[in-house]
């Protein structure tokens, strides 16, 4: 048992299939499926249309966008985005890292058998456990912090579960909706997610996220802060 301040973490041998694939490599949103995710006001259940709409009622709809003050989405819109950032995974036996350039995001998706720790706390990316279903990675994430934005509501009561897996994109039936440009790459990975929360939805919400992978070109820095430091250096009143 290893202890790092008020938080409690739980030491367990790793689990490894041998089955398992490898997800190493960068990789960018192509397409999904339905193309427009949960979140919409007709997936909202009526206490959760209430919390959304109070919480635009006391900040009014022109309130600041969080990214333009780079405050990250978080989960599950970290997976959805379409904008055409990608995401690196760095494939080990007791993790898989993925990081997202947009906005510089991390995940960390733990493999070594371990439960979700009582005395965590939440964030925007929650905290991820995952095994193999043979070939299949299954994710589940939970200790979400709330954030009521219409697209992709979520409370600490939010969990998502996804199921990812390989596919060859010459036997997908799907169309490409994302920015990404055009690339010859057979690789897919295919992320089918899950997001259940009661308090917000009428239902469970689904959607299938295909993702092409793509030369393994070095990140951009989104340095998305420094440019609020240089606003506020010339004298910007915030």
């Amino acid at each position: 048992m290893t202890t790092f301040g008020a938080l409690t973490v739980a030491a367990h041998s790793p689990i490894v299939s041998a089955q398992e694939p490898n997800f190493n490599g960068v990789w960018q949103a192509y397409a999904s499926v339905p193309q427009f995710g949960p979140g919409q006001a007709a997936a909202l259940g009526e206490e959760g249309a209430q919390l959304v709409d109070a919480y635009f009622a006391a900040y009014g709809d022109e309130f600041p966008d969080p990214g333009e003050y780079c405050v990250p989405p978080g989960m599950p819109s970290t997976m959805t985005s379409m904008v055409s950032y990608p995401i690196e995974i760095i494939h080990s036996p007791n993790r898989v890292t993925m990081l997202a350039e947009l906005d510089m995001q991390v995940r960390r998706v733990y493999m070594d058998g371990r439960d979700f720790p009582p005395d965590y706390p939440t964030s925007r990316m929650g905290y991820s456990i995952g095994h193999w279903e043979d070939e299949t990675l299954v994710i589940e994430t939970r200790l979400l912090g709330e954030y009521l934005m219409r697209s992709w509501p979520r409370t600490e009561n939010t969990s998502i579960t996804e199921r990812v897996y390989r596919a060859n994109r010459d036997e997908l039936d799907v169309e490409r909706n994302g920015f990404p440009p055009e690339n010859d790459s057979n690789e897919i990975l295919v992320f089918e997610m899950t997001v259940t929360d009661p308090t917000l939805y009428v239902e469970p919400q689904r959607i299938t996220m295909y993702y092409q992978k793509i030369p393994e070109v070095e990140f951009l820095e989104y340095d998305c802060a420094a440019g609020l430091w240089y606003r506020a250096l010339e004298g910007e009143n915030w």
